[in-house]
């Protein structure tokens, strides 16, 4: 059986040097090796060859994390996202710690419909650094 296909994202790379990681639909254990891979990808310095815009798929062999220092500034964007789980929280939470420390910052962009609940409930929105963002999906993050 195919799951739904209730799930999206894509790796964004900035023009002045940053990331933004854009979620969709629902995050769950099923999904959190996928998640895993594009909050990697996210954080790594861009590669000779990659394209701004590209859309995160399966890993491949080029894929290995490289020697680089990485992004220093990544957004994770969760405005279309209608469902996440203790494991996105975690994932959410480790890739910060990475980020803060090699001296970067992980910004997570939550909308009216993004499901916030987890996280006031367990006080990972006291560990991470949260934006609130009015703006269309479509439009730029804040």
């Amino acid at each position: 059986m195919v799951p739904p296909n209730d799930f999206a994202l894509a790796v964004k790379r900035l023009g002045n040097g940053g990331t933004v990681l854009v979620l969709a639909g629902e995050l769950d254990l099923y999904r959190a090796p996928e998640i895993e891979h594009a909050l990697s990808r996210a954080t790594e310095a861009e590669r000779d060859g990659e394209r701004h815009g590209q859309t995160c798929g399966a890993p491949s062999a080029g894929d290995a994390p490289g020697s680089s220092k990485g992004v220093r500034r990544v957004a994770v964007d969760l405005r279309s996202v209608s469902f996440l789980d203790s494991t996105t929280l975690l994932l959410l939470l480790e890739a910060s710690q990475r980020q803060r420390a090699r001296g970067g910052e992980l910004l997570i962009l939550v909308g009216p419909q993004t499901p916030t609940t987890a996280f006031e409930v367990t006080g990972f929105d006291r560990l991470l650094t949260i934006r609130r963002v009015h703006a269309d999906v479509n439009g730029s993050p804040a």
